[in-house]
């Protein structure tokens, strides 16, 4: 058998291998679970782009950093939905849906304290809605992957949720952090410095029995 027939009967065979495999991953997942994806997909997108529109046309430096940590978040949430969409082929839409744009569109053609107001007024319902979506997907999804993001974006939206219904500004990034944000670089830093006193102490001790078995 010639290279090219080799070839040509090797990637049949690799077609043949590979498309059971994609109808499998799509039988894992229910129809609720693909409609929590493409929803929550679709939600993730309209929340960039509301927090783009208000880094852009926000009044006050409140409202600009709570669209700034939308755009970070559900960036986030986003990458880990999509891939766990892919892992199953689930086909995701590449915009929000057209209710969401017109609403999006509506509150970006206004200007200063109004534009302020109706933003917060319409990521307050977003949010509240993204909440109740996820908590659908929770209790009657069937596969662990798709519930454990939904699970895992509750926390994340019920801050944003507060922060919006509050009017703070969302506190630094880091400031709550375990084990990756500035208070615990302070405290690898004192832990490190405590040790290499230790260290110093030992060598001097050291060094002064060293000192007498000359002697």
């Amino acid at each position: 058998m010639r290279i090219s027939q080799c070839v040509v009967a090797g990637a049949g065979a690799l077609v043949l291998l590979v498309a059971p495999v994609t109808a499998q991953a799509q039988e894992q997942v229910s129809e609720q679970d693909q409609a929590f994806l493409v929803a929550a997909h679709q939600s993730n997108l309209a929340e960039i782009a509301s927090g783009q529109a208000a880094v852009d046309q926000a009044s006050t430096e409140v409202v600009r950093a709570q669209g700034q940590l939308l755009i970070t978040d559900h960036t986030a949430l986003d990458a880990d939905l999509q891939q766990v969409a892919s892992q199953y082929g689930v086909e995701l839409p590449g915009e929000p849906t057209p209710e969401q744009q017109a609403q999006l569109a509506e509150v970006a053609a206004m200007e200063g304290p109004e534009f302020d107001q109706a933003w917060t007024t319409l990521q307050i319902a977003a949010h509240e809605a993204a909440l109740a979506l996820g908590e659908t997907e929770i209790a009657s999804g069937t596969n662990p992957d798709v519930i454990a993001l939904a699970e895992a974006a509750a926390p994340v939206i019920q801050r944003h949720l507060t922060m919006l219904q509050t009017g703070e500004a969302p506190a630094p990034h880091g400031v709550h952090a375990g084990t990756g944000g500035p208070a615990s670089h302070d405290g690898d830093r004192e832990m490190r410095a405590g040790l290499l006193a230790g260290l110093g102490v030992l060598a001097l001790i050291a060094s002064g029995v060293a000192w007498r078995r000359r002697a």
